[in-house]
Order: C-alpha cells, then structure tokens, then sequence
C-alpha cells in the first residue's frame, strides 16, 4: 500500500520550507484537541444546563442525546461528497466558528431567563451539524499533514488526546459547572472553538486536489464512496470490527449503570471510577500502539492484542457475581486498551488505502456506519434486557468487543507489517 502523494510534495510546495509540515502538525493537534475536549465537556455541560436552569427530566436528555447524534447520520454521506470537492480546512474553520457562535447564545438567554428547551435542541442541532463538517474535514486533512510513516505517529497523538478527554472532560465539566454554573461552563466552549479556528487559519500545509479533472454527479460522487468502501478488503475490515466495537461499547455503557446502580447498588462515584478505569485503559492503548505495530508488525499486532484481551470481556457480564469489582474493572480497562490500541491502528489502515480524492466520502460513509452502530447496540441491548434480563443483554455485548479479532484474522489486515508509505 503506498500514500497518495508524497512527504517532499507536501513539504515543499508553494514556497513551504521543509518544516512546515511538523509545524503544522503542532497547530492541527492544537486545534483538533481543544475541539475534542470542547466535546466531551459539552456531553456534559449541555444537559446539565437543561436540568438545571429548564428543570427537564431524562426524556429532554435523550432528547438532546439523539439530537447531537442524528446529523451524522443524515449528512455524513453528502457531507463527505462535498467535501471532497473543497479544500477543508475553511470548513473546519467555518465550523469551529458556527459551533462557538450558538454556544453564546445559551448563556446569554440563560442569564436573561430566556431559555427555552427549543432553544437548547436547536443548538444542539446546530452543534450536531457543524461538528459533521469539522470531524470529516480533519480526518481527511491529517493525511496533507502527516505523509508517510508521520501518518499513525499523529492519529496515535489525536487518539491520546481523545482518550484523555473521554477520561477527564466529563468530571472537569461537573466539577466546573459546580463552580462556574452550566451556562458559563458553554461560554467557556465557545471561547475554545474560536481558538482552534485560529490555529487552523495558521496551516500553511497546501492540501491534496481531488484530482478529478470532470467531476460526476453529486449522488454518483456519493455512490463512489460506498462503493469503494464495499469492494475495498481493508476498509470492510475496519468496517466490520469498527461496528462490533461501537455496537458491543454502547450495549455496555448503557446497561451498565443500571445494573451497577439498582443491582449491585453503587454509588454514582463508584460507578465512574469503574468506567473512568476503561479510559485509563483506552489511553495507554492509543499511547502504545505505534511501538508495538513498529515491534510485531502492525497487523499482527492488532490481531494478537485482540485475542489476548476476548477473554477479559467475559468480567463485564459476570460483574459483581461472581467477579468482584475491581477484577471486572481491570478487566474493563484491557478491554478498552484495545479499542484505543485499534483506534491508532485502523484509521491509518482505512488512511493508508484511501486516495486523497475520495478520503471525506469514505470518512463520510464509515461514520454514518459508526454511528447507526452505536444506535443499533443501545437499541438491542434495552430490548435484550427487557425480553432476556440484563446480565444476558450485557454479555452479548460482551461478545461483540471479545470477537473483534476474528475479522482481522479473515482478512488481509493481519498481514499489513508497515505504518506509512508501505503496506
């Protein structure tokens, strides 16, 4: 497999010294981590500003939840089209600044007793769709960014910094919107995405043309993008365990609480160190995996760590009967080390195989897969619970994140040996 394009073409184009590549890789991680983080703390921030000042139950949350989460599946396919029509990081750009601007907004009808819950959805809303824009544009322009063997060395830095927002960002915005009040806790947000926009205007990086001297039909365009994901081996393989991953993660974390909190009767401290040790894990795997894919080869890697961990997911089901909490906790941890580990991995892999000209519509296509995923594993596991009782609906789930192997060992991933330029 080989990089559309190469290091001494994005390096020294247009008048770019050679190091306008590490510098602007600095200033993408910036920019890309301050939105992450802005992320995670508004998965917060958001509905505690709904219960708070508007005094809404958990209907208005799921609400809210669903309303983040719907654009991706409405606009990821046609956002990836047209996005491989543009240059993208004006998009980013645009989007961090829609994102900061309807933020505002929240605080400022809070304070003047103006906020209603339509509002808050609408925001919400926007959020959702500005955020389409922003995660498909930087996951197609990190390639311009890092050429060759740079390529998982940055997704490797992007996964810690994801990680370390999943663990932190949630208690940091309790603990602030404790302190500051919910609303402010959205200003705050809204001053980090404008932040990020002016790391981004400082990229001087030239990005990849499509390359496509006629350009086809919008709907034909997306249609590509399907298609190449559907033919191409690699990609239905990240595709297939990708899904597991995201079906097996939400069926947990969604029944998880209510088994730990009715059942087993923790306290809501207890239960987030539980899930906060899943994060822990998830870092050191996104820290790791660029050494150990250097060591064993990057698809034997991914393999091996799969078969090490499976049977650890067997703790999550058995959790409190007969395994004890912080048993399953370790073993939780294990588990997510190696949804982080992979993270690295297959998106370089998905990176790797992809053209420049078609990288946002196959981003596009994989996250509306992802995320139907995601709502297809909360779907089943509530209703598996209903109809079977929790423990089994939580150990399909577990079997999901315990087989993620076995599309890797069917597949052409397991002989990939390089992250880079080779294959």
């Amino acid at each position: 497999m080989t990089e559309t394009g190469t290091a001494e073409a994005i390096t020294t184009g247009a008048g770019q010294g050679p190091v306008a590549v590490p510098r602007d890789r600095t200033r993408y991680l910036t920019a890309s981590g301050v939105a992450l983080w802005g992320a995670q703390i508004g998965q917060v921030a958001v509905p505690l500003t709904a219960v708070t000042v508007l005094h809404v139950g958990a209907g208005g949350t799921s609400l809210l939840k669903a309303a983040l989460t719907l654009p991706f599946v409405i606009l990821g396919l046609p956002v990836g089209a047209w996005l491989d029509r543009v240059r993208h990081r004006p998009v980013m750009i645009g989007a961090d600044v829609v994102r900061a601007a309807a933020l505002i907004t929240v605080p400022v009808a809070a304070w003047s007793g103006h906020l209603t819950m339509a509002h808050l959805l609408a925001v919400v809303v926007v959020q959702g769709v500005a955020t389409v824009f922003f995660d498909l544009g930087t996951q197609s322009l990190v390639k311009d960014l890092a050429p060759g063997a740079l390529l998982a060395r940055t997704n490797a830095r992007l996964a810690t910094i994801t990680q370390a927002a999943v663990i932190a960002g949630p208690p940091l915005a309790g603990w602030a919107a404790g302190l500051l009040s919910a609303p402010t806790v959205l200003l705050v947000m809204a001053a980090g995405y404008l932040w990020s926009a002016g790391w981004l205007s400082t990229l001087t990086t030239h990005e990849h043309p499509s390359g496509d001297a006629t350009r086809p039909r919008f709907l034909q365009q997306i249609g590509e993008g399907v298609a190449f994901v559907a033919r191409q081996t690699v990609l239905r393989t990240v595709v297939i365990a990708g899904s597991m991953v995201n079906i097996g993660i939400a069926g947990v974390t969604t029944l998880l609480p209510v088994l730990a909190l009715t059942e087993l009767g923790w306290s809501e401290g207890t239960l987030g160190m539980f899930l906060g040790a899943g994060g822990v894990g998830g870092l050191i795997g996104a820290a790791t995996a660029v050494k150990l894919a250097d060591k064993l080869g990057a698809g034997r890697a991914v393999l091996l760590v799969g078969i090490a961990v499976a049977p650890l997911a067997v703790a999550i089901p058995l959790l409190g009967r007969p395994v004890p909490g912080p048993v399953a906790a370790v073993g939780w941890a294990l588990v997510m080390l190696k949804v982080g580990f992979d993270s690295v991995l297959m998106m370089t892999f998905r990176q790797q195989v992809t053209p420049a000209g078609l990288m946002a519509r196959v981003n596009g296509t994989m996250r509306v897969l992802f995320t139907g995923a995601v709502t297809l594993g909360s779907a089943t596991a509530g209703a598996l619970a209903t109809t079977a009782g929790i423990r089994w609906a939580l150990g399909a789930s577990a079997a999901c994140l315990a087989c993620v192997w076995i599309p890797i060992a069917l597949s052409p991933v397991r002989r990939m040996t390089t992250l880079g330029g080779g294959g």
